[in-house]
């Protein structure tokens, strides 16, 4: 089974000195070899993030995961400092099936040196691209009067989170200086980090002045969907708003998507949630094809599970005093028959017991 994986910290530790600014932190993941003498092997690391401490990575990790197996990971944090050795700004171990467990298939721990980690985890699903070209018109300038806006935008997918629902940043796009009228460059974007294999499921645009301190200033967003960009085409586009109203709009000049499977034409509901006024209404999604749930589809569904250990002491399984028999209580404290069982059981099944207590009868 083919996972993901995604990063954001806040609050990190600045390293990077006195007089040298705040920290441009980039994370390494790293899976851990299950013999205690094996090397760890690197599945790659994030963009780095200029002037931040409160990171959300755009990047995603995608990784082979059986379900029972213990699997570990690595995050590492660092600064990147050009010319010379990148300093660590903290790391933590985090265990697959204890995220995936978790609520928001979300787990969070905290740097010896200041910080916290989030490592979401989640099944991957969905194949193909969308290639996407946009532009923006008459945005509001936020840089004063001295100056305008360098506007970027950022596409966020709705989870259900750590603290419950919440938008994860899963595309940027890069920046255009001094203009209010943007064109971005054409760039394809993977579904299955987008939207997955729901080409309806709601995306938030947003767009932001580009600061160097990293503090970069909301300009206006608006929400819509893959089915919504694609129907935008060609059209007045969608408004770009803020709570004091509207600050411009966004233009749709290419939206298609590529290596799907089993497409078909569809209607595109008439929700300004979805496309934009006047937009075409003919789309494509793709024909789901019916498949069984998985264990982690029961989870991610809300199914709760509670592991309950039964242990049979008749005096069928022999005298625990006599080596051999099941209940055996050997003197070097090693495990007997049952003690095996359930700790291997037991282990992997605890990380999604809703409670955490596991009643013994």
């Amino acid at each position: 089974m083919n996972i993901q994986l995604s990063l954001r910290a806040s609050k990190l530790r600045n390293v990077a000195g006195a007089f040298k600014g705040i920290s441009d932190p980039f994370a390494v993941v790293s899976v851990l070899s299950d013999d205690s003498n094996g090397r760890p092997v690197i599945l790659g690391k994030t963009e780095v993030v200029k002037n931040c401490l409160s990171p959300d990575w755009v990047k995603t990790f995608t990784m082979e995961y059986e379900l029972g197996r213990p699997t570990r990971i690595a995050v590492s944090v660092y600064d990147e400092i050009k010319k010379s050795n990148n300093k660590s700004m903290g790391s933590a171990i985090f265990e697959v099936g204890a995220i995936l467990g978790a609520k928001g298939n979300t787990k969070a721990k905290r740097f010896n040196n200041g910080g916290t980690i989030y490592v979401r985890v989640e099944k991957s699903v969905g194949i193909g691209n969308l290639r996407l070209k946009m532009s923006g018109v008459k945005l509001k300038n936020v840089e004063g009067m001295f100056g305008k806006s360098d506007p970027f935008f950022t596409l966020s997918k709705k989870d259900e989170g750590y603290l419950g629902t919440e938008w994860n940043v899963v595309y940027r796009s890069h920046v255009v200086h001094n203009n209010l009228n943007p064109h971005w460059k054409e760039d394809m974007i993977e579904l299955k980090i987008l939207c997955g294999d729901n080409l309806d499921q709601p995306i938030l645009v947003s767009v932001y002045d580009y600061e160097k301190s990293g503090k970069h200033k909301t300009m206006g967003q608006f929400q819509t969907s893959v089915n919504g960009l694609i129907g935008a085409k060609n059209s007045e586009g969608f408004t770009v708003k803020t709570r004091k109203g509207s600050v411009g709009r966004i233009i749709v000049h290419v939206a298609e998507t590529s290596g799907m499977r089993n497409l078909n034409k569809t209607v595109v509901a008439a929700d300004p949630m979805h496309r934009a006024p006047n937009a075409s209404l003919e789309s494509v999604t793709p024909v789901p094809m019916p498949t069984e749930p998985t264990f982690l589809d029961y989870i991610h569904g809300g199914c709760e599970i509670q592991l309950c250990v039964a242990i049979d002491f008749t005096g069928s399984n022999g005298d625990p005093r006599k080596m051999g028999t099941l209940h055996y209580r050997a003197p070097d404290g090693s495990k007997n028959d049952y003690e095996k069982a359930i700790s291997a059981i037991g282990g992997v099944l605890a990380n999604y017991d809703t409670d955490q207590k596991f009643p013994g009868l």
